[in-house]
């Protein structure tokens, strides 16, 4: 079902699955399971990745991304867990990004522009007023440096107290895709189970730009991780129990109207997912330090979410 909520001015739709199209077992699902390890990861993401995105210019090439801690690098890898090596200094894996700080790195994008962009929106106290996209141009895997494009600084409408009411503490993040040049994301909210989808317009650097909420979605969990197909018919969301594939039928960013699919799973620690071709997605754990192949094939449809 759906209903309409207005939220700073607009009108936010927001979802919900039917429960009688969940499994039986709810958002658990008799379909949770171990998934089998694709590969192991190589150094560099291995240590705390929170982010993985395939390359437009290259299908063997993911970049990659490590969580607070880190220095501000990206890790170009192979579908097989390798890292490529930069020529001027193979002992440091990733390519270094000047002028970029890692505060807290959730999630990686491309856009059709070739620009890499790393998201620095980790928010778990709801607190931060400097949520910050840093964009690059995509580097040649064997770069061992680059430096930033743009930063642009965003906030959320609804926010108006830093920290957040602990009954409002919906402004954290951690998923962001792109369809085209245009950047969503997608909230992690610690409040309830829901998640709110985000597009970021005409972003302009050296202001903090205003996101545009679109639609709420009762995911039954907390979001760690989004990608877009290529074509941007389908999304890939996932929470720390369960793959959800919601698909844009319209064409128009609708995604939570059309067709739900999802698949349980039971391995810790995943906060990376992307689509590595039309059939198969992968997802990465920081915690194991893995790779995890899942054919599209597997997910149970649900119907429409609304």
């Amino acid at each position: 079902m759906l209903k309409p909520c207005v939220v700073a001015g607009c009108t936010l739709l927001m979802y919900a699955l039917p429960m009688s199209a969940l499994p039986e077992n709810g958002l658990a699902g008799a379909d949770a399971g171990v998934l089998p390890v694709h590969a192991k990861l190589g150094a560099g993401p291995a240590r705390e990745n929170s982010g993985i995105v395939r390359s437009r210019t290259r299908p063997d090439l993911f970049w990659m991304q490590n969580d607070s801690g880190d220095e501000p690098r990206v890790y170009p890898v192979r579908a097989d867990g390798n890292v490529y090596t930069s020529v001027r200094e193979p002992e440091s894996p990733g390519v270094l990004i000047a002028g970029a700080v890692n505060v807290d790195w959730e999630d990686i994008a491309v856009d059709s522009d070739n620009h890499v962009i790393v998201a620095d929106f980790g928010n778990n106290r709801n607190d931060r007023r400097d949520l910050v996209l840093y964009y690059i141009d995509e580097p040649s895997p064997t770069a061992e440096r680059t430096t930033v494009k743009k930063k642009v600084f965003f906030r959320y409408p609804e926010q108006t107290e830093f920290p957040a009411p602990k009954d409002q503490f919906n402004f954290d993040a951690e998923a962001l895709f792109t369809v085209g040049t245009t950047v969503y994301l997608l909230s992690k909210n610690r409040s309830d189970t829901r998640t709110t989808l985000y597009r970021l317009d005409d972003p302009q650097p050296f202001v903090t730009n205003v996101l545009t909420p679109l639609a709420s979605f009762d995911i039954g969990g907390k979001v760690t991780a989004a990608d877009a197909s290529a074509d941007g018919r389908q999304l890939v969301v996932t929470t720390y129990e369960r793959i959800w594939l919601f698909e844009d039928e319209a064409g128009d960013g609708s995604w939570f109207e059309g067709r739900v699919s999802s698949l349980g799973y039971d391995v810790r620690g995943v906060e990376a997912v992307c689509f590595e071709d039309d059939a198969h997605l992968l997802l990465a754990s920081e915690r194991l330090a893995s790779l995890y192949r899942v054919p599209l094939a597997d997910l149970q449809a649900h119907g429409a979410a609304h």
